[in-house]
This record gives structure tokens, sequence and C-alpha cells, in this order.
């Protein structure tokens, strides 16, 4: 398990893959509520097997009270002392940075933890009434109700409702939903092609993939699509090489939606499925349409079609 300790409170403080740390009780992972804190303080991430800290704010981070440069990532290391503001003051230490870990964590108290390395019968293995396991095809962990085969994807830092407690899910290492590029298998070239209203309510999207069309309807994560392809586009039509279009930051990403972190990766997890769905055993890879890497997004589509209302807005071909 990877955490920090909150020296004031002396309690732990469990990372996700991607975490952040600031001032903005809606929209962080770690709330400070003090003076000097900015709203967004800091980014935590997990990255190629290291925990990298970057700040992102205004009054600085102090690591073993030498001040760090802004906006470039410094890894950490266990026994680091963390400042936030000033030296001194919002003071953690770093105490685990487990790179290959699973956990869920009681929302009631937080020093009730679940560990999970592989395969889970919960609560017991002697009288089970859920398991939880990795489906490798997805890249997500799952809590399946044994009784009724009802199951839920734990996404890095979400929510669970489970034996009358809510907890939270942190994963990290390559079962992280931010698993790293190289690792993601090759996705075959295939069009998007995108209808969304006058207004932006309501957003269609259909794949073409082998002269074959599928319609995946009108659904709420379309439109997070829709960013993605509008970015992907913008970056071309501004000479950006291939390898660099389409790439934007999930707290930026957050911001454009206008939804919480939470939100938007649950918003992820259901475009995904849909794809994985709806390519089936022909097109399996049409789940990594959303490519990830160190708390970036982007679509993997470069022949995209966009219609609004009912003109034609922008094309990017092949």
């Amino acid at each position: 398990m990877a955490y920090l300790i909150d020296e004031h409170k002396l309690s732990k403080v469990y990372l996700k893959s991607y975490h952040t740390i600031g001032r903005y009780k809606f929209n962080v992972d770690t709330l400070i509520d003090q003076p000097g804190v900015s709203r967004h303080h800091a980014i935590i991430e997990l990255a190629q097997g290291k925990w990298l800290i970057r700040d992102v704010s205004t009054n600085g981070i102090w690591i073993n009270d030498k001040k760090i440069d802004k906006n470039l990532p410094y890894q950490l290391c266990e026994n680091d002392k963390l400042d936030f503001a000033a030296p001194g003051q919002n003071s953690f230490v770093v105490a685990n940075l487990n790179t290959q870990c699973q956990f869920l964590v009681s929302q009631s108290d937080n020093q009730q933890v679940i560990e999970i390395s592989d395969q889970l019968l919960l609560p017991d293995g002697d009288n089970p009434t859920h398991i939880i396991y990795y489906d490798q095809m997805l890249n997500y962990w799952f809590l399946e109700d044994l009784n009724t085969s009802d199951r839920q994807a734990l996404i890095d830092g979400g929510l669970v409702n489970a034996f009358n407690n809510q907890w939270v899910f942190y994963s990290a290492g390559t079962a992280a939903m931010t698993k790293h590029l190289e690792r993601l298998p090759s996705v075959k070239p295939c069009g998007l092609s995108f209808s969304v209203s006058q207004d932006e309510e309501a957003t269609q999207l259909s794949v073409n993939l082998d002269g074959n069309t599928i319609d995946l309807g009108v659904r709420s994560h379309h439109y997070l699509l829709l960013l993605l392809a509008r970015l992907r586009i913008q970056d071309k039509d501004d000479g950006l090489e291939q390898e660099q279009q389409g790439w934007i930051y999930r707290e930026d990403l957050i911001k454009a939606l206008g939804v919480q972190m939470n939100h938007m990766n649950i918003m992820v997890h259901r475009a995904r499925k849909q794809l994985t769905d709806a390519g089936g055993e022909a097109y399996p890879e049409l789940g990594y349409l959303i490519e990830t890497s160190n708390g970036k997004l982007r679509l993997n589509s470069q022949d995209i079609t966009i219609i609004k209302g009912h003109k034609l807005e922008t094309r990017m071909s092949l």
C-alpha cells in the first residue's frame, strides 16, 4: 500500500495512482483547508514504477526543507517530508511507496483496510458473499456478488458499497486504470462519426471498422469522446506530430466537462465497456480507443467526422 502520514492528524493518506491535493474540497483527493494552500496544489502519480509529485500551486512545495521547481516531476522516496505552501507547515511524511498494490479503505474508519493481491473471497473464504478479481481483457478489477452475479467495476479512487459500508478502491501498478501505452494492444484504424445536437445535449457515435458500421447510439459518455476528438483534430491542425496529438490532463478534462474526477472516471469506464462490448470477439481492441498515460488521456483515432446539428463541423482523415 502506498500512503503518506499527515503529521498534524497522525493519520494515513492512501494514494491513488493519480492523486490530487489542495484546498478545493469538491475536486481533490486529499483536502488541506489551510491559508496559502492552492485549490489545486499538488499532483502525485505513479509513472513507470515511480511515484512522482508535481507542484501546480502558487505558494510551492518543500521536500526535506528544499523547495522544488514548479510543474516539474520530482521522484518521491520513503521518509521524505512534504510541506505544502510554506516550510514546516501542512506537513506529511512519505511512509510507503508500494507500486504493486490494490486495496479497499473503509470510509467510516480509514484504518480498516482490505488488501488485494489476487482473486479474493469476501468477507472470508469459508462463507463468502462476494469475490474480487481482475479481468485481463477489460483491464479492470471487479467486485461480484456471488448470489446475484451482479458485478461492479473497481475504479482507482472510486466508491464501492459492500458489507453495509462504503469503501474507496485504490489501485497501483500494471492493473491500474492509467496503464502505460507500451503495454496496450494496437488498435486497428477505425473511423469515428459523431452527431451532436445544436445545444450539445445529445451525442450519437458510430464506429466504422473493416467496412462495418457499429451504431453506439446516444450516450452521455459520448460527449467525453467528442471533446477528445475535437482536441485531437485541433492539435493536428496546429501542426503537432501524431504522437503528441490529442493528449489532455485529467484535471483539465474534468474542467471542460464540468464534472468531478470520480464522475469522469465513471464516464471513461462506461465508454470503454461499451466499446469493448460492441467490438466483441471480432474487434476486442475497441476497448482501447481511449489511451491513458501518466495522468493524461487521448482518443486513439485519426479518422473522425463531427456533425453538429445538420452541418459538418469538422473532419479529420488518415
